[in-house]
Parts: C-alpha cells; structure tokens; sequence
C-alpha cells in the first residue's frame, strides 16, 4: 500500500502522467502503470478517492457509476462508515435506483445495521435479491453474498452461511480474479464457515492458501493477512 516513489518519478520522466479529456484514465486507479501491482491499504483509499473527486461532477455515465462503485466499495472496507454514508447522500443525485454505485452503498448500510440487527439486516439484503441478479455485475453480486452470509452466520445459521459464501467466492473470483483483495476476504470467510459446520480438513486447507497468497501479495504484517494467521490458528487448534 506504500506509494510508488521511484515508479512515479519513472513516469514523469516519460512524460506519461497524461490524461483523457483532462482526467485520468479509469484504470490508473487500479495499479502502478510503470510496476503494475495493484494498490491496497491506505494507497488504494486516497487514489479511489481522487478516482471520484475527478468524475463526480460528470453526468451521469458507465464511468461515473463504476467510478462511484470503486470508491463505495474501497470505503466499505476500510471501515469508513460515516465517509461512505455522505458519498451515498451526497453523490447518488443523477444516478438510476438501480445504478452500481447505489447499489453498493445499499448492501453496505444493511452489513453497517448487521452489527446490531442481524435479522433486519438480512430482510433488507433479500429485499435487494431481485436488484443484485438484475443488475448483473458479478463484483455487487459477490459483495452481497458476502453480506448474507455474514448475517447468517450471525444468526446461527452456519449451513446457509456456508452455501452463500461459496458463491461470494465463485461471483468474486469471476469478476475480479482469484487473488483480489475482495476474493481472498470471500474465500476466508467460507474458510471459517468450513470449520464452523465441522469441516476442518478443508477449513484448514482453505485458510493455508488464502494465507500464502496474501502474504505474498499483501505482506505479512497486513491486517488481512494477520486475520487469516489467527483463523489458521484457532482452526489448527480445533483440529487438535
């Protein structure tokens, strides 16, 4: 996530820092042109929010709502909560109720409510089933299964949980690859619902390859990563 000091001095010495009708390109936002990794941490927060500073004001258009939907979901997160609730009041103006970015925000205020209401948080998130498919972006799809299966998994219903988050893992590495920040979390969570029901073997197995994965692209000392450590721990012990 740290800044790419030596690529940026590399492309301005290109003279590569152009942009397209005095913007930049959508997918300067998604990693370093000159080493091409992809930005995570607090990078990925500052340069999706710059992603939206530059299209906000545009009409609304595919590049605005996937703009929006960038940014939404960068903010979901990183636990940024009352930034991603003024986005949602201030930046929805223009956009269809069935837009990406809408759409987004809406799975993220029911995940927000999950916290101290499961059950009304599932409610709303089946109240968006028919929106999600219809919508037919897998990214939101995959989002929203995650959702489900969180207040699933918060309600006690491990069963369902696991069914849910097996298609959050299928729709997330679909739509954006298997080593995706948004992947990995997906496959984690199914991870620890595997060794929630019972299944630790392949809990077990799950947890080391997201592990190897994330510290490898991630680093060791992320806190995605560390999470995953101490799930890999506590179901090690389980099996114990």
């Amino acid at each position: 996530g740290f800044v790419h000091v030596d690529c940026l001095a590399e492309m301005a010495a290109r003279d590569e820092w152009m942009c397209v009708e005095g913007r930049l390109p959508l997918n300067r936002y998604q990693s370093c042109a000159t080493c091409h990794q992809v930005f995570t941490g607090a990078l990925e927060v500052k340069v999706k929010r710059r992603q939206w500073r530059h299209y906000r004001d545009e009409p609304e258009s595919d590049r605005k709502r996937r703009a929006f939907r960038g940014v939404a979901i960068v903010l979901s997160r990183s636990g940024e909560v009352d930034t991603s609730e003024s986005l949602y009041d201030g930046a929805t103006q223009g956009l269809t109720r069935d837009a990406d970015g809408v759409l987004v925000c809406e799975i993220t205020r029911a995940g927000d409510l999950n916290a101290t209401n499961p059950t009304a948080a599932l409610e709303i998130l089946n109240g968006l089933r028919a929106r999600i498919v219809r919508c037919g972006d897998a990214g939101i799809q995959a989002l929203h299964a995650y959702r489900v299966a969180v207040s699933l998994c918060d309600l006690g219903r491990s069963r369902e949980a696991l069914l849910s988050a097996a298609e959050s893992v299928e729709l997330a590495t679909s739509y954006d690859g298997p080593e995706s920040s948004i992947t990995l979390a997906c496959a984690s969570q199914h991870a620890c619902l595997l060794a929630m029901v019972g299944r630790l073997q392949e809990a077990r197995a799950e947890l080391s390859r997201v592990l190897a994965i994330q510290t490898r692209v991630l680093g060791a000392d992320h806190i995605a990563t560390r999470e995953t450590k101490t799930g890999l721990d506590v179901v090690l012990a389980m099996s114990a």
